[in-house]
C-alpha cells in the first residue's frame, strides 16, 4: 500500500496532461479501493505476492485494471449480496457501482476492470 500514493499521483497528473483533472476524485477513490482490496483481501498482505495496476486514457474511456496474485472470489455471488451499511467491509462493491459505469471481473476473481466515461468539464 505504500506505493498508492504515488500511484494515485500518476494517476492525476496523466488525467491533468488530458485535461480531466475534474475526475480525478473518482478514479483515484476507485483506484485506491481496488489497490486496498487487492492487498487485503486478494493477496491477503503477503509481502511475496504482487499487486498489479494498469490506467489507460482513451477517446472515451478512462480505464484502471487491478490484478492480485489471489485465490480470487465469486464476483457473481458478491456483486449480488445485500450490504449491511454498518459493515466494515464490502464497500468497495458499492464504490465501483457508483463511481465507473462497467465494473468486470475476470473467471478468477483476481482481476478487475473498471471503466470511467470521459467527461469534459
Amino acid at each position: 500500500m505504500e506505493e498508492a500514493e504515488s500511484l494515485c499521483l500518476r494517476i492525476r497528473h496523466a488525467l491533468g496532461s488530458h485535461g480531466l483533472a475534474h475526475q480525478c476524485f473518482a478514479v483515484e477513490l476507485l483506484a485506491r479501493e481496488a489497490l486496498a482490496n487487492a492487498v487485503l483481501h486478494g493477496n491477503r498482505q503477503a509481502v511475496d505476492k504482487v499487486v498489479e495496476l494498469r490506467f489507460s486514457v482513451g477517446r472515451k474511456w478512462i480505464r484502471l485494471e487491478v490484478t492480485d496474485q489471489g485465490p480470487g472470489f465469486r464476483s457473481r455471488r458478491e456483486l449480488g449480496r445485500k450490504r449491511d451499511n454498518a459493515a466494515c467491509s464490502g464497500r468497495g462493491l458499492e464504490l465501483y457501482s457508483l463511481y465507473a459505469e462497467r465494473v468486470q471481473f475476470n473467471r478468477r476473481g483476481n482481476r478487475i476492470t473498471l471503466w470511467l466515461s470521459r467527461k469534459q468539464e
